[in-house]
């Protein structure tokens, strides 16, 4: 089965985007240095429901809240405080998953923020991963975890929300097996961040 995961990162509502995306499709992960992140148990697995369950046969709602779930005790165990599911950030990641699959491309597209600003939330910081070809939250968890750029979206102390969207298809061409996912990032317009502890970013990959 192969895998792939990418991520993106913004600041401030009229900042360019910066993409740590490299722009060859043979080196698909930034800074994650390899295609293939292995599926090794997250740290924080256990105590979410549905975390080992398979996204090609769950429900949306119990693979969103168990990814989230994880990422919050990942969170938790660095004392960073938890993220908040946004159902705004929810339909701008799960629009997106749905259209890598439906279109065959493996991207976050031209700009993923003017996305999460269509969706409804206006942000001052934005960010974020996705991923194909993990079938179940824990390994897509634990893939984001053992990948740099990607662990930095999850440990990052500026962001209050987050949106999960999960297509049970993999990117055909990108992996072999189900799932693919979007984790949108943000801090709302007017928001203060609520930690500017950035050591466990800094600390990326666990």
């Amino acid at each position: 089965m192969t895998r792939d995961t990418r991520f993106y990162v913004c600041r401030g509502p009229a900042a360019p985007i910066i993409a740590r995306v490299r722009a060859s499709i043979a080196a698909l992960l930034a800074t994650a240095a390899a295609a293939i992140v292995p599926a090794a148990p997250a740290q924080a697995a256990h105590g979410c429901a549905h975390a080992n369950r398979s996204a090609a046969s769950a429900p949306t709602g119990e693979m969103r809240a168990a990814v989230v779930c994880l990422v919050n005790r990942e969170r938790a165990a660095q004392h960073l405080p938890v993220l908040h599911a946004d159902h705004r950030l929810n339909h701008s990641a799960q629009r997106w998953s749905d259209a890598m699959v439906s279109s065959r491309a493996f991207t976050h597209g031209a700009n993923f923020a003017g996305r999460i600003s269509a969706a409804g939330f206006r942000w001052a910081a934005a960010g974020e991963n996705i991923a194909t070809g993990y079938p179940t939250p824990r390994q897509v968890v634990a893939g984001w975890m053992a990948s740099a750029g990607h662990c930095e979206n999850i440990l990052n102390p500026t962001y209050r929300s987050v949106g999960t969207g999960i297509n049970r298809h993999p990117v055909a061409g990108y992996a072999s097996g189900p799932a693919t996912w979007t984790q949108d990032f943000g801090l709302a317009m007017g928001r203060p961040a609520p930690s500017r502890n950035w050591g466990p970013a800094h600390g990326c990959p666990y």
